[in-house]
């Protein structure tokens, strides 16, 4: 009798762990790519397919974020090597830009590409 028990309770573990993987996949793949922007550990979400210019506030100032054409870039940012601006725009899932001084972070969230095929 023990061992129906550990055969459904496994079965039942299976299955979460199943659907909620389905469910991750499928939400990615049905949805449009999101932008997530982080300013000092707090989250903003944005579609990337709206146009729009974002401004944020960190600890050194004001970051300016445009997102145009399904692509995103950091305008202008307070922090002096300015390598986040450099970094131009980004437009696949998994990119990231990051301005360090002003703690900000530029991630495009999606179902990413394939980046190589194996045989």
């Amino acid at each position: 009798m023990n061992i129906k028990k550990d055969i459904l309770f496994f079965s039942i573990i299976f299955l979460i762990i199943l659907f909620s993987y389905l469910f991750s996949k499928f939400r990615i793949i049905g949805g449009d790519d999101i932008v997530l922007i982080q300013v000092d550990r707090k989250d903003f979400w944005l579609l990337l397919s709206e146009n729009r210019i974002v401004e944020v506030l960190g600890p050194l100032g004001k970051s300016i974020i445009e997102i145009k054409d399904r692509r995103v870039r950091m305008l202008f940012s307070p922090c002096p090597d300015k390598l986040c601006i450099k970094e131009g725009y980004i437009d696949k899932a998994g990119q990231v830009i990051i301005c360090v001084p002003n703690r900000v972070v530029i991630k495009i969230e999606g179902r990413a590409g394939l980046d190589a095929l194996t045989y």
